[in-house]
């Protein structure tokens, strides 16, 4: 049973029939996320330039033959001889490099090929995961805005129900039915645009792991910020250093790159090689009948570039200017990757404290939205526009507060991202957070 036929059958076994997790959908997005399979086959296409490298330092082998038929004719001694025969014959060659500093070079380059194209498979799976995460999340975030839209919205209908009974008792004013009517159209719109917004999210989803699920788990109520291990930025950023994978594929790039200058110096220096060769033909001629030859060749053959315009020492400049180049971007990507670390890091700090401020938001949200329902309804220390601006105020912080939940956990993906680490055990974590099912199909 191949791979792709054992992880169909695992998919079949873990995933539910009420809702996809994270983990399920980073499974899925492995075995038939097409931008998943397109990394997996450019590192594939990569790894063959060890082969490819190697190539150039083992024997060649050639094998020609050929067949002629010769018709024609032939004045000799004014005489004329018709000529109608056959020629045929068969060589081998074999070519083994001793000394050539040019294949050496080129043997390295492929190592190194290789090596990158490694790099940029682990760092492509990990911006994967990420991806997946940032669009799965988009999808509960969505899904949420437009659960909190509708509560928002009959809230609104409630109030402006209550001003118009008001109205009619006498004790309210038009004043108060405008701004209720204004304020759940508005409740309307942002109705609309949230499920504008689910569809979307649904559709990046499906990019990613080739099918829409009918519902998701999303966040449970219960949500915990533990600190992080190691506890220290300066142990992330040498971790980050160490181990990134696009400081790695731009470090493989620098050294192919000065395989590329020693490559280009070795234009000026000689070559040796080992050659052996066997040939076989027969022929004939006026002359001969049936003339048959075979002889077999063994030596030494030494090239010595002497002069080839300029563009040996033009391609050395070239190469050392590229070089130089890689060099460059080397430093760039590692301070990017210091400072993205940098930034994911204070992401997930700040994040903790964010989500515990808030969640102290939504709680004085309630208790102030009640006071002041009651304080509109019984005492009239409330008005109208009170109440409405209560239940904006609720609402926004209960949306903030879930989305920086969803934050808070993209956080500690792409810090496990940045130092090279995201795997499975950090998806599981995220994984764990998740339990309710939530329907997301139209």
């Amino acid at each position: 049973m191949n791979r792709h036929c054992l992880m169909l059958c695992l998919l079949g076994l873990s995933l539910p029939a009420s809702a996809m997790d994270l983990k399920q959908a980073w499974d899925l997005l492995q075995y038939q996320g097409p931008i998943y399979h397109a990394a997996e086959h450019e590192k594939q296409a990569g790894l063959e330039n060890r082969a490819i490298g190697q190539a150039g330092l083992l024997p060649q082998i050639n094998a020609t033959a050929y067949y002629n038929k010769v018709n024609g004719s032939q004045r000799q001694s004014g005489q004329d001889n018709d000529l109608n025969y056959d020629s045929k014959g068969a060589s081998v060659r074999l070519r083994q490099p001793l000394f050539n500093k040019q294949k050496m070079a080129e043997y390295r380059q492929g190592q190194q090929r290789a090596d990158y194209s490694v790099a940029v498979f682990d760092a492509k799976s990990q911006d994967a995961a990420v991806r997946l995460a940032d669009s799965y999340f988009d999808v509960l975030l969505a899904s949420e805005t437009i659960t909190l839209a509708r509560a928002k919205l009959n809230a609104f209908e409630e109030q402006l129900a209550s001003a118009k009974r008001r109205m009619e008792l006498g004790a309210g004013t038009v004043t108060d039915i405008d701004e209720s009517v204004a304020r759940r159209d508005l409740a309307e719109a942002d109705l609309i645009e949230a499920q504008d917004n689910l569809v979307n999210a649904r559709r990046k989803l499906e990019e990613y792991i080739g099918e829409t699920p009918a519902s998701l788990t999303t966040l449970q109520p219960g949500f915990t910020t533990p600190p992080l291990l190691p506890g220290n930025l300066q142990d992330w950023l040498v971790k980050a250093q160490t181990d990134s994978p696009l400081i790695h594929a731009r470090r493989h790039s620098y050294e192919l790159a000065e395989e590329e200058v020693n490559r280009a110096k070795a234009g000026h220096w000689p070559t040796l090689d080992f050659v052996a060769g066997y040939t076989a033909g027969s022929s004939q001629s006026i002359s001969e009948l049936n003339q048959r030859n075979q002889y077999s060749s063994i030596g030494l053959e030494l090239n010595i570039p002497l002069y080839s315009g300029g563009s040996t020492s033009a391609l050395t400049r070239q190469a050392s200017a590229n070089s130089s180049k890689a060099l460059d971007e080397l430093d760039a990507t590692r301070q990017e990757v210091i400072s993205g670390t940098t930034r994911e890091y204070r992401g997930v700090q700040s994040g903790a404290m964010r989500i515990h401020a808030l969640e102290k938001a939504v709680a004085s949200n309630e208790r102030s939205l009640t006071s002041t329902r009651k304080g509109f309804k019984e005492g009239g220390t409330s008005t109208n526009s009170d109440v409405l601006n209560a239940e904006e105020l609720l609402f926004d912080a209960r949306h903030d507060l879930f989305e920086a939940k969803l934050n808070y956990l993209m956080s500690r993906l792409r810090l496990a991202s940045s130092v090279g680490s995201l795997g499975d055990d950090d998806i599981e974590l995220v994984n764990n957070y998740l339990g309710p099912e939530l329907m997301v199909s139209n």
